[in-house]
């Protein structure tokens, strides 16, 4: 698979990431199968969240039912709620598919995408020049390691030592 990527730049720092995606009923888009409809909804990444949420009123849009329901456990104790199966569609186009997401309730955004989305593919922020710049892509090509590439800067930047004779 050639790499897909996408990035959202702001000239200020972002309390949050949010991106505009889609979601509908899970399908494999490889197969010949009609597509569901999709619905275009905010996407709020999260990756301090190990799975994807869903508000009840973008289930209800897509027409979709929860296929089980499990606990889930937040500040204020646990509850029981629906999980839906869902595909996640990028704003590079990319299709997640098969996200098994919970539902719940989200304030300012539709989708909470967490690290089961992430995880399928390279993550970056930085906040140079105090914007924002969030870039995402998929497939991995390469590892990031700041560490790294600061200790190869410094490497590159001493200046070299005559050797004594």
């Amino acid at each position: 698979m050639e790499p897909v990527a996408f990035t959202l730049r702001n000239d200020k720092l972002l309390p949050c990431l949010i991106t505009p995606c889609k979601v509908s009923q899970a399908y494999d888009s490889s197969s010949n199968t009609p597509r569901p409809i999709s619905i275009e909804v905010k996407g709020l990444w999260d990756t301090g969240a190990s799975c994807t949420v869903i508000t009840k009123e973008a289930a209800n849009k897509l027409g979709i039912q929860p296929i089980t329901q499990s606990i889930t456990y937040h500040a204020q104790g646990e509850s029981l709620v629906n999980i839906y199966f869902i595909n996640v569609i990028l704003p590079n186009g990319i299709d997640i598919m098969g996200i098994k997401a919970s539902e719940g309730k989200l304030s300012g955004f539709d989708v909470l995408i967490g690290m089961d989305v992430i995880n399928c593919g390279d993550f970056s922020i930085t906040h140079r020049n105090n914007g924002t710049v969030f870039s995402f892509q998929i497939p991995s090509t390469h590892e990031y390691d700041f560490v790294k590439q600061i200790d190869n800067s410094k490497t590159l930047s001493k200046p070299k030592q005559k050797k004594k004779r």
